[in-house]
């Protein structure tokens, strides 16, 4: 796994470990199998589910799809409500959004961890994403927001499921013009940040494309840097469509 910086070395710090308990668990046994029942011939222990090997179902899309280092391209469109009530009481803050997201598979459902039983319900993988957004706000201040975030994704992925679940958290930033409108205390400064929180279902059509609903809550706030901060808490929904790449690169 090719990851950089503070992130990339928590993940090791995380999977080294799980990875070195679960092949001492897996080869303990067979060295001392002997000629027992316990000898495996003609094969070696896999940690991971490979797109490519010639045991894997090739009707099992979710198998297929969520392995370490695919790359997903992902469209995304929905509409954001405010107030929603949560928080601070502001004026109506309605946007229509835009989204387009680049993913990378960072490890297959197999490879480390509890959740790497074939019957455990939290089997998955995670997933790294970059998003570009683009909103048109209808109601009632500022017309346009514009920005970039950084999300992690956890896809619940079971074999031959047409439907994978997942759930989703980063922030970003956004330019916005909405501090323009001088009768509204949410939004104060041109730069607001944009925690957030989301969970969807990916239906898979077929190696290719995947369709997707997700609902979704934002929050938008300047984190104190302006006089007015009150902050939009927005919920809503998406629709849209992932497009899965082959194996950018070989292991």
């Amino acid at each position: 796994m090719h990851l950089g910086g503070k992130f990339g070395r928590l993940i090791r710090v995380l999977i080294v470990p799980a990875i070195l308990l679960t092949g001492l668990f897996t080869f303990l046994p067979l060295a001392h199998a002997g000629d027992g029942d316990l000898s495996v011939q003609g094969s070696s222990p896999k940690l991971s589910v490979s797109p490519d090997s010639k045991s894997a179902d090739p009707d099992d899309l979710a198998s297929y799809m969520f392995v370490e280092d695919r790359i997903m391209l992902e469209f995304m469109t929905g509409v954001m409500f405010s107030p929603s009530g949560i928080g601070p009481v502001v004026p109506v803050y309605n946007y229509q959004q835009n989204n387009v997201r680049l993913g990378w598979i960072l490890d297959s459902p197999d490879g480390w961890g509890p959740q790497a039983g074939i019957d455990d319900p939290l089997r998955g993988s995670f997933q790294a994403i970059l998003e570009t957004t683009g909103s048109y706000v209808w109601s009632s201040f500022g017309t346009y927001m514009v920005g970039i975030t950084g999300l992690v994704r956890y896809n619940f992925v079971q074999p031959n499921w047409i439907v994978v679940p997942y759930i989703q958290g980063g922030a970003g930033v956004i330019y916005t013009n909405a501090r323009n409108w001088s009768n509204q205390d949410a939004i104060g400064a041109n730069v607001e940040f944009t925690p957030q929180f989301a969970g969807g279902l990916k239906f898979l059509l077929d190696k290719s494309w995947t369709f997707n609903v997700e609902g979704a809550f934002q929050h938008i706030s300047n984190a104190n840097t302006s006089a007015r901060n009150q902050g939009v808490n927005a919920y809503g929904g998406f629709v849209g469509f992932t497009y899965v790449f082959d194996k950018i690169w070989s292991d």
